[in-house]
């Protein structure tokens, strides 16, 4: 029975110790990672924004609007005189895109310092609508970028639950509040009803983007039908400043800011969730499942 205590008292001690070591971890990654920033007005911040944008970054993965605001308010009291924003990203939802953009804004406003975007792998869609916050944007020539839309895909499996033999009811108070249920079709009012939402999306997307990137909305719709451009097709159409890696991109702004000499770059990053830190990422597939239910959701997303 002692023996049992004596465990189990081990064991609880064991998981204390990993919450508290996974707290004060995810707040260092957070802390800029120079020993000792000189504060000589030639160093240059960097923060990278990568994988798929959502509400949340669950076991370290993807972009939550949270991480990208705590990132942006460590760069704003670091001694760098410019900020670069490294972007791997085929966009994801709506809002926190929406979120991360303003806090960009923001940071530009409250700092006066100014944002670079370097493009890697891709940065499409919300990607790139995240990417027009920034003063001058730099993309690599394989970059896959641009995909100017918004998408809302739902699943019906209404045709399976018959093959197998179940049905559902349905009580509802009005006659939209099932709109996009899986277990029925769509009526044309709902697909009306939808489209205005998506059409509205997309023309605050295409504003942003005319308002970046100095293209008139009518020129503008005809490169922005979802279509995905590569760095250097995108640099012709207006939508990226100049080709290069992140090292062009540093380059870019030691000759726009005038530094002198190999500036110091304080890089801060994101913190890593207890899960992240145990080393799982789709140990917990029900969360995941039960993101998936809401039946409706609109994104800025490169489909494949």
């Amino acid at each position: 029975m002692k023996k049992d205590r004596s465990f189990g008292i081990i064991v609880f001690a064991v998981i204390i110790f990993v919450i508290v070591f996974a707290i004060f971890k995810g707040r260092a990654q957070y802390a800029t990672h120079i020993a000792k920033p000189v504060k000589t007005g030639n160093s240059i911040s960097l923060i990278k924004l990568e994988g798929v944008i959502g509400t949340d970054s669950l076991n370290g993965q993807g972009v939550s609007a949270d991480d990208a605001k705590e990132l942006l308010n460590e760069a704003k009291s670091d001694p760098s005189r410019a900020l670069i924003i490294s972007i791997d990203s085929p966009g994801g939802a709506v809002e926190p895109t929406q979120e991360i953009f303003n806090a960009i804004q923001r940071f530009k406003k409250e700092t006066d310092k100014k944002v670079y975007i370097s493009m890697r792998s891709e940065a499409a869609s919300g990607g790139y609508y995240i990417a027009c916050a920034g003063d001058k944007i730099i993309a690599m020539p394989t970059t896959l970028t641009g995909s100017i839309g918004v998408i809302m895909e739902l699943i019906n499996y209404q045709g399976l639950l018959n093959k197998i033999g179940l049905k559902e009811t349905v009580i509802k108070s009005g006659e939209y509040k099932d709109i996009g249920s899986p277990i029925r079709e769509m009526t044309q009012k709902e697909k009306t009803m939808l489209q205005s939402i998506i059409d509205e999306t997309y023309n605050q997307f295409l504003d942003t983007v005319s308002k970046s990137r100095h293209i008139p909305v009518d020129k503008l719709k005809s490169i922005a039908q979802g279509q995905v451009y590569t760095g250097i097709q995108a640099k012709k159409l207006g939508l990226v400043d100049d080709l290069g890696d992140l090292q062009d991109t540093i380059n870019i702004v030691k000759k726009d800011l005038n530094i002198k000499g190999t500036p110091q770059i304080i890089t801060h990053k994101k913190g890593r969730s207890i899960f992240s830190l145990l080393g799982t990422k789709n140990n917990i597939p029900e969360l995941d499942i039960l993101k998936n239910l809401k039946p409706l959701k609109i994104e800025y997303i490169m489909v494949p």
